[in-house]
């Protein structure tokens, strides 16, 4: 292992960081399409699946179904785990580098409504309320996320669509 890695924030900078100082984040997303749209997070200057980070004693099923009821409002079932990937990410507004483990699954909403009424402090200051989006209309949005892999995500889904 080399003795710096390079780690990215939500804006494509880059900083160097000692693999030791990394600290290891689990985040799930959840991605619900209906009649060809996509329910997207406005986040930052761009745009995230709605989800977030992984707590200690809950499985990846029930960090899905916290998060993206706290960040759309609606209740979702998984149909499909879609990918895993690994980021590099550092958290701008902590100074910290990460060594992250993103994992996306398909999802259907079952009930809820649209909200932001789950926001916790730090979520108001970057995100506002999730959007449908058609599909076709993703490829050219900028998304918010520390490695690209929103083309990767767009094409499993439209495989399955």
């Amino acid at each position: 292992m080399s003795d710096q890695i390079i780690t990215t924030d939500y804006y494509g900078n880059k900083y160097t960081a000692k693999p030791e100082d990394l600290e290891v984040s689990i985040h799930v997303y959840g991605i619900a399409i209906e009649d060809g749209k996509a329910l997207i997070s406005p986040q930052f200057d761009g745009y995230d699946w709605p989800g977030g980070t992984f707590k200690l004693g809950e499985d990846t099923i029930q960090t899905l179904k916290r998060e993206f009821r706290e960040e759309t409002g609606f209740e979702v079932e998984p149909i499909e785990l879609l990918d895993v990937e690994t980021s590099l990410f550092h958290h701008y507004k902590r100074g910290t580098d990460h060594h992250s483990i993103l994992v996306f699954y398909l999802v259907k909403i079952v009930g809820g409504e649209l909200s932001d009424a789950g926001f916790d402090a730090d979520e108001r200051e970057y995100a506002k309320l999730a959007e449908w989006v058609p599909l076709d209309k993703l490829r050219t949005m900028h998304h918010a996320c520390s490695i690209g892999i929103s083309d990767k995500l767009l094409d499993l889904i439209e495989s399955k669509h």
